[in-house]
């Protein structure tokens, strides 16, 4: 063999790893392309999901976006008849982390098929895709379980020692009568005459 033929073959070498190099470039891009529009699709999707959660006594009723941010929030009428301000005010930031925690565990449930990079192949010399990606969320979301779980606890604790200690309160006159006491011949502008 000449030198001569030693360069063909080594050109023939050369332009046949090129061309592979290219064909695995050619197959990441599209994977990447079929990925992107996936990721596209579920954003669109999750942007109008919305997850709705009441508290077991109905008082409370809260609906959040996917991201776990409240969209509503409603209190039965009678939430203020039924509780006190403190155990609504409990009852409230409970039904919320339950909401938000269901919604922002769905979305990662949702993404993360998305995120696995186990088909992607490794090339010499270029940094790990997996190895870029961030493992696991930052904060971990609220566990919903857990989270209704203390809230019927409480309820229960609650119920039991409320019913040895006093009666439940039952309004029997509106707030709104109170102007049928009001003397109003003694109460006009600029006082009695």
């Amino acid at each position: 063999m000449s030198g001569r033929d030693d360069f063909e073959a080594g050109r023939q070498d050369l332009a046949a790893r090129n061309a592979a190099l290219r064909d695995q470039i050619d197959n990441m891009l599209s994977d990447l392309r079929r990925r992107t529009a996936g990721i596209q699709e579920k954003q669109d999707a999750a942007a109008r999901q919305t997850f709705e959660v009441a508290s077991d006594d109905g008082m409370v009723t809260v609906r959040v976006d996917a991201t776990g941010t409240v969209q509503e929030l409603a209190l039965s009428s009678k939430a203020f008849e039924r509780t006190t301000p403190e155990k609504l005010a409990r009852s409230i930031t409970s039904v919320i982390r339950e909401a938000s925690g269901t919604a922002q565990r769905q979305l990662q449930s949702d993404f993360a098929p998305l995120a696995d990079t186990s088909d992607v192949p490794e090339i010499p010399g270029v940094p790990s895709l997996a190895g870029l990606l961030n493992r696991g969320p930052l904060v971990q979301p609220p566990d919903p379980d857990l989270e209704r779980r203390q809230r019927r606890e409480e309820d229960t604790a609650a119920a039991g020692s409320n019913r040895a200690a006093e009666p439940p309160q039952v309004r029997t006159k509106p707030e709104d009568d109170w102007d049928d006491d009001w003397n109003w011949d003694d109460n006009r502008r600029g006082g009695r005459r």
